[in-house]
C-alpha cells in the first residue's frame, strides 16, 4: 500500500516522461488515494478505500508515539523503503520521500520508515520491536510464498502491459490510416470525422496514461517487494538477536495479516486496472469495424444510386429504399429498446447475485477476498458488454442518415447534369421544325416530369430534415441516457467498493470483538477463580475469628490463674513473716535458757552450734525466698508484658479483619458490577443485531413501495400521453412525483444514522428533478411529430425505472453496511489486588502461633508456681523439683526453637506466595491497559475511515465539511486519549518499581535473627 499516490492532480508521477508536476505539491500532507487521479479513473481510485484507513490509523498510532520500526541498515547507500517498509510512519516521512532515485530516474517512493539519531532510542525501538516480532517459521514460509507470488504477477503484469502497448500501437496506426481515407474520400463530413477523431484521441491519451500508470505501480510492486525482502532479512536478524526476549504474537500477527491484505488488495486492484485497459482496446477494435461497415455501407449506396439513375427509376426506387430505411430504422430502434430490457433484466440479475454474494462472504469469511473480486469482475464485463452492444447500434444508424442525406445530394447534382444535356440539345439546334416540335414536346414532358421530381424531392427533402431532427433528437437523448448510465454506474461503482471497504472495516471488527470476547472469557474465569478464592478466605476468616475468641477466653482464665497465683504468694510472705517471729521468740528463749544454764557451757557450746546451724538454714531459705520471689516477679513482669503485646496484636488483628472484610464486600461489589456490565454489553450486541435485521426489512419494505410508485408514475404517464391533456397531466405527476418525495422522506427517516449518504442523495434527487424536466420538453417537442414514436418514449420510461432501481440499489447498500459498522463498545476486566488480604492471613495465622506458644508457657508457668509452692513446704525436696524444672524449660526451648524454624519457613513461602500474586496482578493491568490501548486504536481507525469516505464523496458542502471537522475533533480526543493511557501505562510501571524498591528494603530491615531470638528465649 501506499500512503500518497501521484504529485501532479491528473495521476502523472514525476518520473513520467514529457509531463512535469506542480512546484508546490512535493511537501504536501498525505491524502487518500484516488484524490489526485482524474474522473475517468474512478473505478480504479475507489479501490484502495481499505489501504487508506490502514494507512491512517497507523499514521495516528505513530503520531502518538508509539513503538515503530526502525531501519536496521545504517548505510547512506540503502535501498529507500517504500510503502510496505513500515507499517507505522509519519506523514512528513511519507510527504518528503517523493525525491528518492531508483535507478537514475526519480521515482514517487509512496512513504519511508522515520529515522531515529539517539542511540539509546534505536536500542529501546529494538527491544519493543524484538517483543513484537514472531518467533514461529511458518510466517516466514508464508511471506516468502507471498514474495514469490507477488514477483510472478508483477512479472506477467509487465509482460502483458508489453503486449497491450504494441497491441495499441497497431491500433493507432490502423485508426489513422482510416483517417486518413476518411478524410480523403469524404471532405464534407471532415468535421464530424476530427470530433471522431479528438474523441479517440483523447481517449488514447487516456489509455495510454493508464500504461504509464500501471508501469509505475510495477516499478512501485518491485520497490514494495525489496522494501519487505529487507523487512524479512531485519526480523530474521533481530530473532536471532532477542530469542530469549518475551514475544507479543497478537501484535505481530496482526501485522503480518495487515500486510498480506493490503497486498492482496493491490494485486486485485492491478488485475482491474489490466481488465479494463483490455477492455477499452476491444472497444477501440469494435469501433475501428463500426467504421469499415459504414464505410462498406456508403459505398454501396452510392453503387446503387449510380444504378437507379442510370436506370431513370428513380422516384419509385428511392421512396421504396426510404420506407425500407425507416423500417430497418424502426426494427432497430425496437431491437434496441429489447436490448435495454435485457440489460435490466441482467442488472437486475447482477443485484441478485450481488446479494448471493454477501450472504456467501457472511457465511465463508476466509474467501471473502477472492468472492468480492470475481463478483467485481464480472460485474465490470457485464457493464462493458452492455456498452459495448448500445454503441455500434448507435453508430449504425448515424451512417444510416448521412447515406440518406448523401443520396440526396447525389440526386440534385445528377438534375444539374441532365438541364445541362438539355441545355446543350437545345444550342445544337441543327435539326428540323418537326424534330424541335418533338425536342418541344419532350422537353415539356421533361419539365413536367423535372417538376413532378422536384416536387417530390422537396417532399423527400422535408420528410428528410423531419427524420433528421427526429433522429438528431432521439441522438441527443440517447448520449444524455448514456452519460447519465455511465456517471451513475461510476457513482454506484465508488459506492460499491466503499460498500466492500466497510464490510472489511467491519469484518476486521467482528475480529477484534472476538479477540475481545474470548479475553472477556479470560477474565470471567479469572474472576470466578478469584471468587473462589474471597469465599476460601471468608471461611479461613470466620475460622481465625473464632480462634481468636478462644485465645480470648484463655487470656481471661490465664488472667485469673495469675491473681491466683498473686494471692498464693501473699499467704507466703505471711507465713515467712509468721516464722521470722518464731524464730525471734526462740532467740529471746534460747537467752534465757542462757542465763539460766551458764555453768553447762558444754550444752552452750552444742546450743551455739545448733543456733549457728539454724542460722545458716534460715540464711538460705531466705536467700531461697529472695530468689523465688524475684523469679516471680520477673515472671510476673513478662506474663503483663506477653498480655498486654497478646492485647495489642488482637487488637491489630481485629482492625486487619475488619479492613479485610470491607476490601472483601468491595471486590464483591465489583465483580458483580463487571458481571453486569458484561452482561449489558452481550444485551445491547443482541439488541444491535435485532435492530439490524429490522431496518433491514423496513429498507426492504420502503423499496418495494418506491418501486410501486414507480410503475405508477410510469403508468401515469403512458395515460398522460394518450390524454394529451397538458394540465392533468402535469398535476397527476407533480402528486406521484410528491408521493414518491414522501417515501423518499420515509426511506431518509429510516436512514438518521447514515447522515453522510443524505447530500448524495438530494443531488440525486436534483439530478432525477432536472431530468424530468427535460422529458417535459421533449414530450412537446415530440407531441408534434408521429405516434410511431412511442417506443422510444417507453424506453426512457424504462431507462427512469432503471435509474430508480440502482438510487434504491446503492442507499439499501449504503445503509446495511454503515449500520453494519456502528463502533461496539469494547468490555474491560479489572483485575484488583488481593495479595493484602493474604499478607493479612498470614500474619493472623502467625499471632495465633505465638498465642498458642504463650498459652503453653503460661501453663508451663502454672506448673512451676505449683511445684516452688509445694518446694516452700517441703525444703529439701525444692531443690529436687527446681533441676528437673530448669531440665524441662532446656527441653521447652529446644521445641519452641524448632517451632520458630518451622515458622519461619512457612513465612517465606507465603513471602514467595505474596511476590508471585504482585507478578500476576503487574501483568493483569499491563492486558488492561493493552485492551484499552488496542479499544482507542480501533475508534481512531474508524474515525479515519469515516474521513476518508467523505474525502472521497468529492461532495464540498458545508455539511460534509462539518462533518470532517466533528470527526477530526473526536479523532484529535481519542488521539489525547490514548496519550494519557500511555502516560498512566509509564505511572504504573514506576509505581511498580518503587514498590518493588520499597519491599526488598522492608525484607531487609525485618525482626531480629533466630540467634538473638534463641538467647531471648533461654533468658527467659
Amino acid at each position: 500500500m501506499y500512503t500518497q499516490s501521484r504529485s501532479s492532480p491528473d495521476g502523472r508521477s514525476p518520473g513520467s516522461s514529457g509531463h512535469q508536476s506542480r512546484p508546490g505539491n512535493s511537501h504536501t500532507a498525505p491524502r487518500p488515494q484516488g484524490q489526485h487521479r482524474s474522473p475517468s479513473l474512478g473505478r480504479k481510485n475507489s479501490a484502495s478505500s481499505m489501504s487508506m484507513e490502514n494507512i491512517q490509523s497507523l499514521n495516528a498510532v505513530y503520531n502518538t508515539g508509539m513503538s515503530s520500526y526502525i531501519d536496521p541498515i545504517g548505510s547512506p547507500t540503502h535501498v529507500p523503503r517504500s510503502g510496505r517498509s513500515s507499517p507505522l510512519r509519519s506523514p512528513a516521512a511519507s510527504g518528503h520521500s517523493r525525491s528518492g532515485s531508483f535507478g537514475g530516474s526519480p521515482l514517487p517512493a509512496r512513504g519511508s520508515s522515520p529515522n531515529l539519531p539517539a542511540s539509546s532510542s534505536a536500542d529501546t525501538v529494538t527491544a519493543n520491536m524484538a517483543s513484537q516480532l514472531p518467533h514461529s517459521h511458518e510466517l516466514r514460509q508464508v511471506r516468502d510464498n507471498v514474495m514469490v507470488d507477488l514477483q510472478s504477477q508483477t512479472k506477467e503484469m509487465q509482460r502483458e502491459n508489453s503486449a497491450l502497448r504494441k497491441e495499441i500501437e497497431i491500433k493507432e496506426g490502423k485508426l489513422q490510416s482510416s483517417m486518413n481515407s476518411i478524410k480523403t474520400f469524404w471532405s464534407p463530413e471532415l468535421k464530424k470525422e476530427r470530433a471522431i477523431r479528438k474523441e479517440e484521441a483523447s481517449r488514447l491519451a487516456l489509455l495510454k496514461e493508464q500504461l504509464r500508470v500501471t508501469s509505475e505501480e510495477n516499478q512501485h510492486h518491485q520497490l514494495t517487494i525489496q522494501a519487505l525482502q529487507d523487512e524479512l532479512r531485519t526480523q530474521r536478524d533481530l530473532n536471532q538477536l532477542f530469542q530469549e526476549g518475551t514475544v507479543k504474537p497478537g501484535t505481530s500477527s496482526s501485522q503480518s495479516d495487515l500486510d498480506y491484505e493490503t497486498l492482496w488488495s493491490e494485486n486485485e486492484r492491478k488485475n482491474k486496472e489490466l481488465f479494463l485497459l483490455r477492455k477499452t482496446v476491444e472497444e477501440l477494435e469494435i469501433r475501428i469495424e463500426t467504421q469499415k461497415q459504414t464505410l462498406s455501407a456508403r459505398d454501396e449506396s452510392i453503387k446503387k444510386l449510380l444504378e437507379m439513375l442510370q436506370s431513370k427509376g428513380l422516384a419509385m426506387k428511392s421512396m421504396e429504399e426510404e420506407r425500407g430505411d425507416y423500417d430497418r430504422v424502426k426494427s432497430k430502434m425496437i431491437e434496441a429498446e429489447a436490448k435495454v430490457t435485457h440489460l435490466e433484466s441482467s442488472l437486475e440479475q447482477r443485484d441478485r447475485d450481488i446479494n448471493n454474494l454477501k450472504e456467501e462472504l457472511l457465511k465463508y469469511s476466509d474467501n471473502s477476498h477472492q468472492l468480492r473480486s470475481h463478483g467485481s469482475h464480472s460485474h465490470h464485463h457485464m457493464q462493458r458488454n452492455g456498452q459495448q452492444n448500445d454503441l455500434p447500434k448507435v453508430t449504425a444508424l448515424q451512417a444510416i442518415i448521412e447515406s440518406k442525406e448523401k443520396k440526396i445530394s447525389q440526386l440534385e447534382k445528377q438534375l444539374r447534369e441532365f438541364e445541362e444535356d438539355l441545355m446543350s440539345l437545345r444550342s445544337n439546334g441543327a435539326v428540323s421544325s418537326e424534330e424541335r416540335e418533338e425536342e418541344v414536346k419532350q422537353l415539356e414532358v421533361y419539365k413536367s416530369h423535372s417538376k413532378f421530381m422536384k416536387n417530390k424531392i422537396d417532399q423527400l427533402k422535408s420528410e428528410l430534415n423531419k427524420k433528421e431532427t427526429e433522429m438528431l433528437t432521439m441522438q441527443t437523448k440517447v448520449d444524455t441516457m448514456h452519460n447519465q448510465l455511465k456517471d451513475q454506474q461510476q457513482h454506484i461503482d465508488v459506492l460499491k467498493e466503499s460498500l466492500a471497504a466497510k464490510e472489511e472495516h467491519s469484518k476486521i471488527l467482528s475480529a477484534d470483538i472476538d479477540s475481545m470476547r474470548m479475553r472477556l472469557e479470560e477474565k470471567d474465569q479469572l474472576l470466578d477463580k478469584k471468587n473462589k478464592q474471597i469465599s476460601s478466605f471468608s471461611s479461613e476468616k470466620n475460622k481465625h475469628s473464632s480462634e481468636l475468641t478462644e485465645v480470648k477466653d484463655m487470656m481471661d482464665i490465664k488472667e485469673r490463674k495469675i491473681t491466683v497465683l498473686q494471692r498464693k504468694n501473699e499467704n507466703l510472705e505471711e507465713q515467712l513473716k509468721d516464722k521470722d517471729k518464731q524464730i525471734s521468740t526462740m532467740k529471746e528463749r534460747v537467752k534465757s535458757l542462757q542465763q539460766d544454764t551458764s555453768n553447762s557451757d558444754s550444752a552452750l557450746i552444742t546450743l551455739e552450734e545448733a543456733l549457728s546451724e539454724k542460722e545458716r538454714q534460715i540464711d538460705r531459705l531466705k536467700s531461697q525466698r529472695e530468689r523465688s520471689e524475684g523469679e516471680r516477679q520477673e515472671e510476673q513482669d513478662n506474663l503483663t508484658k506477653e498480655n498486654k503485646e497478646l492485647k495489642d496484636k488482637v487488637e491489630t488483628l481485629q482492625n486487619e479483619l475488619a479492613e479485610n472484610q470491607s476490601n472483601l464486600l468491595d471486590l464483591k461489589e465489583h465483580a458483580s458490577s463487571l458481571a453486569s456490565a458484561g452482561l449489558k454489553k452481550d444485551s445491547r450486541l443482541k439488541q444491535l443485531e435485532i435492530q439490524l435485521s429490522q431496518k433491514t426489512e423496513e429498507v426492504n419494505e420502503l423499496e418495494m413501495q418506491v418501486k410501486r410508485q414507480a410503475r405508477q408514475v410510469r403508468a401515469a404517464k403512458e395515460s398522460v400521453e394518450q390524454a394529451a391533456a397538458n394540465k392533468e397531466a402535469a398535476e397527476k405527476s407533480g402528486i406521484l412525483e410528491d408521493q414518491v418525495k414522501q417515501y423518499r422522506d420515509e426511506v431518509t427517516r429510516s436512514q438518521q444514522e447514515v447522515d453522510r449518504l443524505l447530500e448524495i442523495l438530494k443531488e440525486m434527487e436534483n439530478e432525477k428533478h432536472e431530468k424530468d424536466l427535460r422529458i417535459r420538453e421533449l414530450e412537446r417537442q415530440m407531441r408534434d411529430s408521429n405516434k410511431k414514436l412511442g417506443a422510444i418514449k417507453h424506453r426512457e420510461q424504462t431507462e427512469k425505472k432503471k435509474n430508480a432501481q440502482l438510487l434504491e440499489e446503492a442507499r439499501k447498500h449504503a445503509d446495511d453496511q454503515s449500520e453494519s459498522s456502528q463502533q461496539m463498545q469494547l468490555k474491560m476486566g479489572v483485575m484488583e489486588e488481593k495479595s493484602f488480604v493474604r499478607q493479612k492471613e498470614d500474619r493472623i495465622e502467625e499471632l495465633e502461633e505465638a498465642l498458642r506458644q504463650s498459652v503453653n508457657i503460661t501453663a508451663e508457668r502454672e506448673m512451676l508456681l505449683a511445684q516452688t509452692q509445694a518446694g516452700k513446704q517441703t525444703v529439701e525436696k525444692q531443690v529436687e523439683e527446681l533441676t528437673q524444672e530448669i531440665d524441662r524449660m532446656k527441653k521447652h526451648l529446644q521445641a519452641t526453637n524448632a517451632k520458630l524454624a518451622s515458622t519461619s519457613l512457612s513465612l517465606q513461602e507465603k513471602e514467595d506466595r505474596l511476590a508471585q500474586l504482585r507478578a500476576d496482578r503487574k501483568k493483569q493491568l499491563l492486558e488492561v491497559m493493552e485492551m484499552k490501548q488496542e479499544a482507542l486504536l480501533a475508534a481512531i481507525s474508524e474515525k479515519d475511515a469515516n474521513i476518508a469516505l467523505l474525502e472521497l464523496s468529492s461532495s464540498k458542502k458545508k455539511k460534509t465539511m462539518d462533518d470532517v471537522a466533528a470527526l477530526k475533533r473526536e479523532k484529535d480526543q481519542f488521539v489525547q486519549q490514548l496519550k494519557q493511557q500511555n502516560q498512566n501505562r509509564i505511572k504504573l510501571m514506576h509505581d511498580n518499581f518503587d514498590e518493588e524498591m520499597n519491599g526488598s528494603s522492608v525484607t531487609d530491615g525485618q525482626g531480629p535473627s533466630p540467634d538473638q531470638e534463641e538467647e531471648e528465649g533461654i533468658w527467659a
